[in-house]
């Protein structure tokens, strides 16, 4: 009586033999995601070259300009560990995800810098204002901080596969992808209420002038609304995404961290491109002159102009707006 033999497997320490199948179908998935994430990443810095030439040459340092030039390098950096955890080999897969974790944090608080710098100039004149928003930015910053601990704690070896997972479900990840996600909501909030508030004198208001800029807007204003439109609403919807995947505590670990890489990515490049467009459109459309530039402000509601560093500084000493008690505000 012949006997049917079972085929051997050819390979059994394929990582993919140690985990559920729903497990696998998750790291398949993300793994997809962080390679396609990598190259539209890639794309999005390389295709920025000729205009953040612009930017040097037009501009002086500063701490914004730093912040620029780091958002998108460690969110390429972030991506890269991300897709080398699950492509192999690693020898330290908690090693890799704290500085993947780093990097993260690095991206995520210059990103978030950038909106920082804009409502500081929007509220020039207000002090209050201004403090309130830079601790609720020095709060993101810890919020992201606090994923190291996740990377620690959480990430392990597949067996002995050189590949990384991970296993162990953290109940604050939540709170690390909200903060940031609610000082978007803030910042967008202010400036449009500012500018609104500026512009919108006599006129009937309502929500949907949160969507739809008011008639009559001057140009520069209209550019930083718009800026601010399309970073919102087109990061929003993946960080609500993201923070959504991380409170489903019934899904396996790995689940909650799907879009992280890919949230990342997104919201650095969304920020910079605001910012280089809004800093490009500014030195084609108004006068240059000793790396300064000069363009209109409001104080008090009257137009004046005043002399702006490009790289999104206050106004130099004694070319600062004629105004006793409103300050100036740069709309």
């Amino acid at each position: 009586m012949s006997t049917q033999e079972s085929p051997s497997i050819i390979n059994p320490s394929v990582y993919l033999n140690y985990l559920t199948s729903k497990e696998a179908t998750i790291y398949e998935v993300g793994r997809n995601i962080n390679l396609a994430t990598l190259g539209a990443l890639i794309w999005d810095i390389l295709s920025s070259l000729p205009d953040e030439r612009k930017l040097i040459q037009g501009g002086r340092g500063s701490t914004v300009l730093i912040a620029y030039f780091l958002a998108r390098p460690s969110a390429l950096a972030m991506v890269i560990l991300s897709v080398l955890e699950q492509t192999g080999p690693v020898s330290n897969c908690k090693l890799i995800a704290v500085i993947s974790a780093a990097f993260q944090v690095i991206s995520t608080a210059t990103a978030s810098y950038l909106f920082l710098r804009r409502v500081h100039a929007v509220y020039f004149g207000s002090k209050g204002v201004q403090y309130v928003f830079s601790f609720l930015w020095f709060a993101v910053v810890c919020a992201s901080s606090s994923l190291f601990y996740d990377a620690v704690h959480g990430y392990q070896e597949i067996a002995d596969t050189k590949h990384c997972i991970r296993q162990q479900y953290w109940a604050a990840l939540p709170v690390a992808f909200a903060v940031p996600l609610g000082f978007d909501a803030f910042v967008y909030g202010a400036i449009m209420h500012k500018i609104l508030s500026v512009h919108q004198k006599g006129q009937k208001k309502g929500w949907r002038s949160f969507f739809c800029p008011p008639k009559g807007l001057p140009h520069f204003s209209r550019a930083v609304f718009e800026g601010g439109q399309q970073y919102y609403l087109i990061t929003n919807g993946i960080n609500m995404t993201r923070l959504n995947f991380s409170t489903t505590a019934n899904m396996i670990p790995s689940y909650q961290v799907l879009l992280s890489a890919t949230t990342v990515a997104l919201t650095s490049a969304m920020a910079c491109r605001v910012y280089r467009n809004l800093l490009i459109e500014a030195l084609d459309e108004f006068h240059v002159d000793n790396r300064e530039l000069t363009k209109p402000v409001f104080a008090k509601g009257q137009a004046v102009n005043v002399s702006l560093s490009l790289a999104g500084g206050p106004p130099p000493e004694g070319k600062s707006c004629e105004s006793s008690e409103g300050g100036c505000e740069e709309v």
